[in-house]
């Protein structure tokens, strides 16, 4: 048993920088290869949904718990969604009709989307009168990926906190795992 006292911030620390940025927190802990693979391999399969389904594949409007799934992989998801809002700014801008200058929905269409479609129907056909057809994912897969992605980070993050938790820093010896393995 170790001397070393723990630090009660680890689990704190490891969850933040693992949402941060997928493998920071396994990297804090000192499991660099975990870190670096669960990087590359997360955010990889978010930006192939982005790439797959375009910039307006995180969308927080219509496609609420997917848009939820997608900010569990926290910088890059931030980063699409404050892109894709950047776009559809610079689209609103130019809207002839006042009320669809500002890209979100009044607040009751915020609370209950089901109820009220007529601010979508009428968001979308200003689209079209102005000459503009957003192509969404025609299917589910673009955000699928990027989804999958945020879900598979959650779960990274879940690991980070436990293995700080239980203050497990570093790789595990080769000899301890072999004699385990015995």
């Amino acid at each position: 048993m170790s001397n070393r006292r723990q630090n009660h911030f680890a689990p704190f620390i490891a969850g933040i920088l693992a949402w941060l940025i997928p493998g920071a927190g396994h990297v804090y802990l000192k499991r660099t290869l975990r870190g670096i693979i669960i990087c590359v391999c997360i955010n990889g399969l978010f930006w192939t949904g982005v790439a797959f389904g375009g910039i307006f594949t995180v969308e927080p409007l219509r496609e609420r718990w997917w848009f939820t799934a997608h900010m569990c992989t926290g910088v890059s998801g931030v980063s699409a969604w404050y892109r894709q809002e950047q776009y559809r700014r610079m689209i609103t801008d130019n809207f002839k009709d006042d009320r669809l200058r500002t890209p979100t929905p009044p607040p009751a269409t915020r609370r209950n989307p089901h109820l009220n479609g007529k601010w979508w129907q009428t968001y979308k056909q200003a689209l079209v009168d102005e000459g503009l057809n957003l192509s969404y994912p025609s299917s589910v897969v673009a955000r699928a990926y990027a989804g999958v992605a945020g879900m598979l980070n959650l779960m990274c993050i879940f690991d980070a906190v436990m293995l700080a938790t239980m203050g497990s820093a570093g790789e595990p010896a080769r000899k301890k795992r072999e004699e385990e393995e015995a």
